[in-house]
């Protein structure tokens, strides 16, 4: 058996089960569109257990891919630049508080507006301090674990993961809180219709916070099967 191909099998068999009763949970709920934005979604939960249950039996049969290590050096320095990458883009996405066409100040003042923080907020806390958090993870990996090695397909799958899942729930979050907002503000609508305006988001922004959970998981998994200097 191929433990590297197994591992992996059983993350994603895992991931796309939890996301399969997530889904079904969040389905007893009624909200506006929910016929719209769910199936979709289950769709993609079955094209993930798949996926997983394809690699299990691939490890059965083979004994690609191989493990193909980096140094937990490396790994650190490819989170550092992603963490300076993101802090970069965080203050890019401030910049527009200084436009007065948009009309940010006003709008956070708006309940819908507390998208537009949480969305900041979560960017600033997971996509910068987070990315900069497995960075001195990984450069002290083996002072703390003992692993100087580390599978280079999976750190990077782990940064990738993390990255696009971070940038898509902030993203969904500012639009759908700057959307709302603007329609409290010109007060054009009712809140039934402003809630609805911005149910588009949760479905991505649910998905996309249960990426970065998995891309934890894997990091720590990153860590733990991690080889020593002597292996």
């Amino acid at each position: 058996m191929n433990k590297y191909t197994a591992t992996w099998g059983a993350l994603v068999v895992a991931s796309g089960a939890v996301m399969h009763f997530l889904l079904l949970a969040l389905g007893q709920e009624s909200f506006f569109m929910s016929g719209v934005y769910l199936p979709p979604a289950q769709i993609a939960s079955y094209v993930i257990i798949g996926a997983g249950a394809v690699l299990l039996l691939a490890s059965l049969l083979t004994r690609w891919p191989v493990y193909v290590g980096i140094s937990s050096e490396t790994a650190s320095a490819y989170f550092g630049r992603i963490a300076l990458i993101n802090a970069l883009a965080a203050a890019l996405f401030a910049a527009p508080m200084l436009v007065p066409s948009l009309e940010l100040p006003i709008l956070l003042t708006e309940w819908p507006g507390i998208y537009i923080v949480i969305a900041y907020t979560f960017f600033v806390i997971f996509g910068v301090l987070g990315m900069l958090g497995w960075s001195v993870m990984y450069r002290f990996t083996p002072s703390f674990f003992s692993r100087a090695f580390l599978d280079r397909r999976s750190v990077l799958l782990q940064l990738i993961l993390s990255e696009v899942a971070v940038y898509v729930v902030c993203s969904v979050l500012f639009f759908a809180g700057y959307i709302g907002a603007s329609l409290v503000h010109g007060a054009q609508v009712g809140s039934v219709f402003v809630g609805a305006s911005m149910e588009f988001s949760d479905i991505p922004a649910a998905v996309s916070i249960f990426v970065i959970i998995v891309s934890v998981f894997l990091g720590a998994a990153n860590i733990l099967t991690g080889k020593s200097k002597t292996s």
